[in-house]
């Protein structure tokens, strides 16, 4: 496939494009770049980047994420290097995943989102999106899926006749499920029995209203909501009980909510040790 391109469009931002030997540069015939197959360069992220260049589609908050997605990978060191914009959609990206420990909300594409997390060490955002996909997704592979179902490659610039608009579906790979399931694993062994625990308090009276009042407006509330293994969302939804209504006095009251406020900081952070994640970037 051929693009016509202005030359210091990209030289001005791409080492790959600095460095590359031009056919034809010195005669009459138009100067031509060849973009190795084996850097792995989409069709469409090619495209999404000189819709960037060109200002059609410019790197914004704003920008959908398959954009930022394919502006990512073309930018990348290891594919057509443009360090500057490349600094840009992963900012960008990260943006668009926001983390614990209170509550966030889901984003959307988040297999895709983890794999380049990954892929470039974007520490910032993997521990939300493990934890996103343990709460709102059935991570667990398609035992029946055929290897063909797997993820499309999309065509490569050398790849002329295929189509540069071949959806990919996006799995987790066999490491990131392995993480999700510990991660599943962690949650239920130390979350459940907090659920199932009428907290202490130091009045008698105050701890009369947990143990009468607990099973029906936290532990069944879990149940019927499916929440017992959101600890980050359970824990939200029990700050927010009127438990001064219940009976508590408001000393207790203010104790608890930052005693709650305080297992949603320890449940993230000992998220680190059940999914093995390094904060170096």
């Amino acid at each position: 496939m051929y693009f016509k391109i202005h030359k210091s469009l990209l030289h001005r931002h791409s080492n790959f494009a600095r460095l590359a030997v031009l056919e034809g540069e010195h005669t009459r015939s138009v100067p031509m770049m060849t973009i190795p197959p084996e850097l792995g360069v989409q069709v469409q992220d090619f495209i999404s980047l000189l819709r960037h260049l060109y200002h059609d589609i410019p790197l914004s908050p704003e920008a959908p994420f398959q954009h930022v997605a394919a502006i990512l990978r073309v930018s990348s060191p290891n594919q057509l290097d443009l360090p500057s914009i490349h600094s840009r959609a992963r900012s960008y990206l990260e943006g668009m995943f926001p983390s614990g420990p209170y509550v966030f909300v889901h984003g959307n594409h988040l297999e895709e989102a983890l794999s380049l997390a990954v892929l470039y060490n974007i520490t910032s955002i993997q521990k939300g999106l493990y934890y996103s996909l343990v709460m709102t997704t059935d991570f667990e592979p398609d035992l029946g899926a055929s290897q063909s179902e797997n993820p499309v490659s999309p065509s490569i610039l050398e790849d002329e006749g295929a189509s540069a608009d071949l959806p990919a579906r996006h799995v987790l790979s066999p490491a990131d499920t392995e993480r999700c399931r510990k991660l599943m694993a962690g949650i239920v062994e130390y979350f459940i029995p907090i659920v199932f625990t009428p907290p202490a308090t130091p009045h008698m009276v105050c701890t009369d209203v947990f143990a009468d009042k607990w099973m029906q407006l936290v532990i069944q509330s879990a149940i019927e909501d499916g929440s017992l293994y959101k600890p980050l969302e359970t824990l939200e939804q029990i700050k927010q009980i009127d438990w001064g209504a219940q009976g508590l006095c408001p000393a207790c009251v203010c104790e608890k909510k930052g005693e709650w406020t305080k297992e949603q900081e320890d449940v993230w952070g000992m998220m680190d040790e059940w999914l093995n994640l390094s904060t170096e970037e």
